[in-house]
């Protein structure tokens, strides 16, 4: 594993060093006043000090080597999987259904669905969730929200 961590961590000290060059080249600015290839170069240099890192961190010996796990072992794929199901449905419904139909029951799904609550529970928290962000974004920031299905409902 630690000969893997070096030789990675190496090819991703070299291009995180390549990508704060390109952002040097592309001039840095000041901290007042950045010019395009500040937030690039800062990114690679980071990049860069983070791969050394771990680079450092193969040196030197672990007592814990026999209790390592792998870094996928116990990962609840399915809860993965269902979350992103969920949120596509949501971005593709959003217009038609509109913000509060779409949200609340993107909600429920969550709340039911993924980590399973009472029915109460998720009720409650999907309504408080729904008008929270309707009061905040809506009435205080007067962003619009698609009406979707309810438009129809509420025009007749």
């Amino acid at each position: 594993m630690e000969k893997r961590d070096r030789y990675t961590s190496l090819i991703w000290a070299g291009f995180g060093l390549y990508i704060a060059y390109e952002g040097y080249t592309l001039k840095l600015g000041t901290l007042s006043a950045p010019k395009s290839g500040f937030l690039i170069f800062w990114a690679g240099l980071t990049m860069a000090g983070l791969s050394l890192l771990l680079l450092l961190q193969t040196f030197w010996p672990s007592d814990d080597k026999k209790k390592r796990r792998g870094i996928w072992e116990g990962v609840q794929w399915s809860k993965g999987v269902k979350l992103m199901g969920g949120l596509l449905l949501y971005a593709l419904f959003f217009k038609w259904m509109g913000f509060i139909l779409s949200t609340f029951l993107l909600l429920i799904f969550l709340f039911k669905g993924l980590e399973p609550q009472k029915w109460k529970v998720a009720l409650t928290f999907a309504v408080v969730t729904i008008a929270v962000c309707y009061v905040v974004f809506g009435v205080f920031l007067e962003m619009q929200f698609p009406a979707g299905l309810l438009a129809g409902l509420l025009n007749r």
